[in-house]
């Protein structure tokens, strides 16, 4: 069963959706911990210009190191959600590509985001790998096409397999480059 350009779009879209909300909901949940800290550690100190500073340091010591840590958490998820959101991307593109060339992706997958220097610049990489199918012209012209679509990535392997005169199949592997923070 073939899926229409527009209902990968809506598709793509949906998930997309769901993560961010997910991811969102994480984050407000961890602001709001965070936000409790910070008043929890204003508090300390208030009762500290009252009490006596040997006593209470500990206490202060336990806040900031909880306030530390929820900040940690609160970077690690912007890191993931914009993880997501590139991978997302790429993916996305891969999809409109596959539609247009009129190939079948079977199974896709991509990995971390990856600190890597390409001609003297760093950049973030992400590395697809997918099974597609389809007619073998098809396939050739969607391998050749994800090279010159995907301006800032290049395909690293493909390899076909031919069934005669039936549909063909061919396992793809990609990297697409970013640059650092953009």
């Amino acid at each position: 069963m073939k899926i229409s350009r527009a209902s990968w779009v809506i598709l793509a879209s949906g998930v997309f959706i769901i993560v961010l909300a997910g991811l969102g909901m994480t984050r407000s949940g961890q602001m709001a911990a965070e936000d409790k800290l910070a008043e929890d550690l204003q508090v300390a100190q208030a009762r500290l210009s009252n009490l006596q500073v040997t006593q209470l340091q500990t206490q202060i010591n336990e806040y900031n190191a909880q306030l530390n840590d929820a900040k940690s958490q609160a970077d690690d998820i912007l890191q993931k959600l914009k993880q997501t959101v590139i991978s997302v991307d790429v993916a996305e593109k891969f999809f409109v590509l596959a539609d247009y060339y009129g190939v079948t992706i079977n199974n896709i997958t991509t990995s971390s985001i990856a600190q890597q220097p390409f001609a003297s610049v760093n950049c973030e990489t992400i590395s697809l790998s997918a099974s597609v199918s389809g007619e073998l012209e098809n396939l050739i012209n969607f391998i050749i096409g994800l090279n010159n679509n995907f301006s800032t990535g290049f395909v690293r392997a493909a390899q076909l397999s031919i069934n005669g005169e039936e549909a063909s199949g061919a396992s793809v592997q990609m990297t697409v480059y970013s640059q650092k923070g953009s």
